[in-house]
């Protein structure tokens, strides 16, 4: 009997489950299954990413505390794996305790690559993350995706040295160590290595984001959320002595959306190799999903929550078209009439007649 380790990438909890997590709970329920049915060991972890600005502010909208913010939109996280009848028997929260000791142990391992410095940029609120001059200037000094400008700070953090990294992390992608699927995906991630990987921020002043995992020594500053997030692949399995880590890792999937597989393909990949820990198998990243062919935006009105689908059609409807009618590899489109005429033409009429035929043929 074989191992076999899935995981999704852990959602952000500043906004309610939306159908493009829930289908990438999907792509890894199928591949979960699938090892089962082949008789292995199956751990399928998905989880919640907790801490950051973007947390504190969301929170502080609705009068709450962090931390009681978060417990009400994990909770619905949770609630849709059991609506979509998903079979992960893990599910993280980067505010559980043991994932934040872990983070923090984490990160005294990764200390021989990590140092401070004094650092000024343009930081975006959105991704909680900074963006190169080239990007903000392209970008016309605003976030394409969130629609806010960009923020110029200056502050001392903690740096991470990604650049010592770059060439041994292009070759283990390049040797297929680290299998990137599709290859259009892996050719990107690439090419950004071979455009050079700077030192990366991973740090935050606690003045400024006190919503955080301590870094470990000096309590003026918290972990950068998407740093600490990104533990949890190993966190959940107990890293570093727990049986589980010990027999499941390297995962065999992760399962990402494109807009963070520089995070998952070069940042990620460096972090392990600074540990000495194996790099993941293989990363899955599929593309986006858009409704009647337009960004899925509160402003717009056109957000699908799963739940309103599953209600109407049912969950085996909803499993049958986020599988089958939106493309593997790229983005796709929803819309109501057509999952109505799947619903119709394939489900009731070609496959409903055919299931139906072949119980009167068996009677």
């Amino acid at each position: 009997m074989g191992k076999f380790y899935v995981t999704t990438s852990i959602p952000y909890v500043n906004a309610d489950p939306h159908i493009g997590f829930a289908m990438e709970l999907l792509y890894a329920d199928v591949l979960a299954r699938h090892a089962e049915q082949k008789g292995d060991e199956v751990i399928f972890s998905t989880g919640t990413d907790e801490h950051g600005g973007k947390v504190a502010e969301k929170a502080a909208e609705k009068g709450l505390k962090p931390k009681a913010y978060t417990d009400q939109v994990s909770k619905r996280f949770q609630n849709l794996s059991k609506l979509l009848q998903v079979s992960n028997n893990r599910f993280i929260r980067t505010t559980d305790k043991g994932h934040e000791e872990r983070a923090q142990y984490i990160w005294k391992q990764l200390s021989k690559d990590i140092y401070k410095s004094k650092y000024g940029g343009w930081y975006c609120t959105g991704d909680e993350a900074f963006v190169t001059e080239t990007e903000a200037k392209a970008n016309k000094g605003v976030c394409p995706v969130h629609n806010r400008p960009y923020e110029k700070i200056e502050e001392e953090n903690y740096f991470f040295k990604l650049s010592a990294y770059g060439e041994a992390v292009a070759e283990a992608i390049t040797k297929g160590k680290l299998k990137i699927v599709p290859e259009t995906r892996r050719n990107e991630i690439l090419a950004v290595i071979k455009d050079g990987l700077d030192d990366i921020s991973v740090s935050r002043p606690k003045d400024k984001i006190g919503w955080g995992i301590p870094v470990p020594g000096d309590k003026e500053q918290v972990i950068y959320v998407w740093f600490e997030a990104l533990m949890n692949y190993i966190t959940v399995l107990g890293y570093p002595e727990y049986d589980d880590f010990k027999h499941f890792w390297p995962a065999n999937v992760q399962i990402i959306g494109k807009d963070i597989i520089r995070f998952h393909a070069a940042i990620w990949p460096a972090m392990l190799m600074s540990l000495g820990v194996a790099l993941p198998k293989q990363l899955y990243v599929h593309g986006f999903i858009t409704v009647d062919g337009k960004k899925m935006s509160k402003s717009l009105g056109n957000v699908v929550a799963p739940a309103d689908i599953v209600e109407k059609y049912g969950v085996d409807a909803f499993r049958y078209f986020f599988l089958r009618h939106i493309p593997s590899y790229e983005d796709g489109d929803f819309s109501w009439p057509r999952l109505e005429a799947a619903y119709n033409g394939e489900l009731a009429n070609e496959l409903g007649n055919a299931v139906q035929r072949t119980i009167v043929m068996v009677q």
